[in-house]
Order: C-alpha cells, then sequence, then structure tokens
C-alpha cells in the first residue's frame, strides 16, 4: 500500500481539488442560507436550513415534521420574497424535508463546557501555521481560514485547546 501527501495549500487552493470544490459548495450553501433566513420567521431559524439548491431547486431541511409543516405553509411567501433577489431569480419551487438528525448536528457544534486537556504545538509545526496562513491572506472567502491557522500559529509551544 503506497501513500501520498500533498500540500494542504494546494487541496485547498485549486478549484478542481475534490477538496477545493466541497469548500466552494460549503461556502456557497452557507451564503444561500444567511440569505434564506432573513426572509424566515424568527421561531422557525433555529428549526430550519437550507440543504442544497439545485436546478431551480431549494431543498430545506426541518427539524422535526411540525416545524416542516409550518414551514411549507410559508413556501408562497418564501417564494414570493426569495424570488425577489437577485441570488435566488431562477428559483421555481421549495421542497421541505425532515432531518432527524437536525438538533443533535447543532448540538454537536456547540462548545463543550468541560475544560480540555491542553494540547502542544512544536515551534516548527507553527511555523508551517503560519506560512499556511501567508499563502491564504489575499484570497477571498478564506479570512476565517486565515485568522484560525494565525492563531495556532500563536501558539508555538504554549497549551493549544483541542
Amino acid at each position: 500500500m503506497s501513500f501520498s501527501s500533498y500540500n494542504i495549500s494546494e487541496l485547498l487552493d485549486k478549484s478542481e481539488s475534490q477538496l477545493g470544490k466541497l469548500i466552494s459548495q460549503a461556502q456557497a450553501i452557507e451564503t444561500l442560507n444567511t440569505i434564506f433566513v432573513s426572509t424566515l420567521e424568527p421561531d422557525l431559524i433555529p428549526h430550519c436550513r437550507v440543504g442544497y439548491y439545485d436546478s431551480g431547486v431549494l431543498t430545506l431541511f426541518a427539524a422535526s415534521a411540525a416545524w416542516a409543516t409550518r414551514l411549507r405553509y410559508s413556501v408562497p411567501t418564501l417564494l414570493s420574497q426569495l424570488r425577489s433577489l437577485p441570488t435566488w431569480a431562477g428559483l421555481r419551487s421549495i421542497q421541505v424535508k425532515i432531518q432527524t438528525n437536525f438538533h443533535q448536528m447543532i448540538q454537536e457544534k456547540e462548545v463543550d463546557s468541560a475544560p480540555l486537556e491542553p494540547a502542544k504545538l512544536s515551534a516548527e509545526n507553527a511555523a508551517q501555521f503560519q506560512a499556511l496562513a501567508n499563502s491564504f491572506k489575499d484570497k477571498p472567502g478564506f479570512e476565517k481560514l486565515v485568522a484560525s491557522l494565525e492563531r495556532l500559529a500563536k501558539c508555538g509551544k504554549e497549551d493549544i485547546p483541542r
């Protein structure tokens, strides 16, 4: 069995790489979700999100059958509101699906309040993180990645949370 290694900046930088495509899709969905949430009733926001958008069909995920029903009642209003925005001009229909692990996924994203064991980062790894952050500084859409990499680079041989 042979293993090959790739420079992470090459994987993230190339738009034709699978990882680059996934990052682009995730950023696009996050942008669509931000726009979508601005049109929702406030009580629906924590229970609904954009799943994907393909060929004029927007698929939304709801946390339960009850929230999906409430969301379905809002579909005609959402269609007219979203179609008025340039991003959604090609929107033909909205499909609502129930995602049973919706709240579980959100809870997994929340930070656990229990203290974590500190991890050590070598000076060499800190330098590599800083070099990688520098390679993405001038590229749009990578601001959060650059900030995270720079935070890691500053840790050097200090304790960092895992």
